[in-house]
């Protein structure tokens, strides 16, 4: 990874076009906080220094696991600012910024060294505010920032994160990030990994619309799809049997030209042919 902030800046906006006018710090209210997540330990403590001069208060970590650890005595900031790769450390960028998401509800800006479609079609599926690509100019880093923070409605209470560690699959089954397991209400645990939490998200997020197998595939490993490669179908097949065994009314279906929908037995005849419509 890139451990300097060139003159120059390419970027890109996710969702719609706002002009990049930098706002001094003190016109958003009090100073805001900012956590920086990059395995490059020099870029974290540039870009620490670089932010704080614009009006900011600044923390870095160098792993999620050290956040995340920080965050459950603190609350969560204002903002995150993550890289897209952290080396081998779990959760991965896209797996972090889906946690914080769901987690926190706050904006988050990604960097990256790459300016592919894949890339930020990943990074959109994960729920990134902004994405930005390595090296980039402070001030429009800034100017991304600002305009983040304005547009953001907070609709949560500030809590560290062991209140809101859990997301809701279901009235009986809960997504336990933590401990990276889905829990039922009867104290039945099944552990589950960083991407079966992932694709989870995506049907939930999806509701009963299908999701298409090579979009899917972008959306959780952030590059795009061999068409011999079986990665996403053996995610689903795990992901479905691990479902099954805590409420065997879910079904994870494949529907031939449109790819996979998830939904409860019970209501299984009437949304495939909705589906299939």
């Amino acid at each position: 990874m890139s451990a300097m902030l060139a003159i120059t800046c390419r970027q890109r906006k996710i969702g719609s076009n706002m002009a990049l006018t930098s706002v001094k710090t003190s016109e958003l209210g009090s100073r805001r906080e900012i956590i920086i997540v990059d395995d490059d330990q020099f870029f974290c403590k540039l870009l620490q220094y670089q932010l704080k001069s614009q009006g900011f208060n600044v923390s870095y970590f160098t792993s999620a696991t050290l956040m995340f650890e920080r965050l459950k005595v603190q609350a969560p900031p204002d903002l995150f600012i993550l890289d897209y790769s952290l080396g081998s450390s779990e959760p991965n960028g896209l797996d972090l910024c889906r946690k914080v998401k769901s987690y926190f509800q706050r904006p988050v800006v990604m960097l990256t060294g790459n300016d592919r479609v894949e890339t930020l079609v990943s990074c959109l599926s994960a729920g990134a505010d902004q994405y930005i690509i390595k090296p980039c100019d402070i001030r429009e880093l800034v100017a991304r920032i600002e305009s983040s923070l304005r547009s953001q409605q907070f609709t949560i209470e500030d809590r560290a994160v062991e209140a809101i560690t859990r997301l809701v699959v279901d009235e009986n089954i809960q997504l336990d990030w933590e401990e990276e397991s889905l829990v039922h209400n009867d104290g039945r645990q099944v552990p589950v990994t960083q991407k079966e939490i992932a694709l989870l998200e995506l049907f939930l997020k999806e509701g009963s619309r299908s999701i298409e197998r090579s979009k899917a595939f972008i959306a959780i490993y952030g590059y795009e799809m061999d068409p011999m490669n079986r990665s996403i179908d053996l995610l689903v097949s795990r992901l479905r049997k691990k479902l099954q065994e805590l409420d065997n009314t879910y079904r994870i279906k494949t529907l031939r030209g449109h790819g996979y929908a998830m939904f409860r037995k019970k209501t299984e005849s009437n949304q495939v042919s909705h589906l299939l419509k």
